[in-house]
């Protein structure tokens, strides 16, 4: 699967990564919203794991607009969050959500939820 990780914390996103390249996915990394933006955009991605708090944008917005158009709006997309109090409308645009810190049980779970 194509796999995108939007995530500021550069050490985490990179840490995902390196996971699901060793679990054989194709992975790509965004560290802020505007470039998230661009990449689902224009390339096709199975799985994007969003960060909610990025600097420069809402995890939540960024969700909708890529449901609404570009390369990625059929992805399966998942919220990265440390926050354990969202409702479930804050959660609707995702698919499903992750609580930080991320386990490797956990992302490998929702990797594999995705392909089914």
């Amino acid at each position: 699967m194509h796999v995108l990780f939007v995530e500021d914390h550069r050490e985490s996103a990179d840490a995902f990564a390196a996971l699901a390249t060793s679990l054989g996915h194709k992975v790509e990394v965004a560290y802020d919203g505007a470039s998230a933006a661009r990449l689902t955009d224009l390339q096709v991605f199975d799985v994007v794991f969003f960060d909610l708090s990025l600097p420069d944008a809402d995890g939540r917005d960024l969700c909708k607009k890529v449901r609404e158009r570009g390369a990625s709006r059929h992805a399966c997309i998942f919220a990265v969050t440390g926050m354990s109090d969202l409702s479930d409308d804050e959660l609707a645009p995702f698919d499903g959500y992750l609580v930080k810190p991320l386990t490797v049980d956990a992302l490998e779970t929702a990797l594999r939820s995705a392909q089914e």
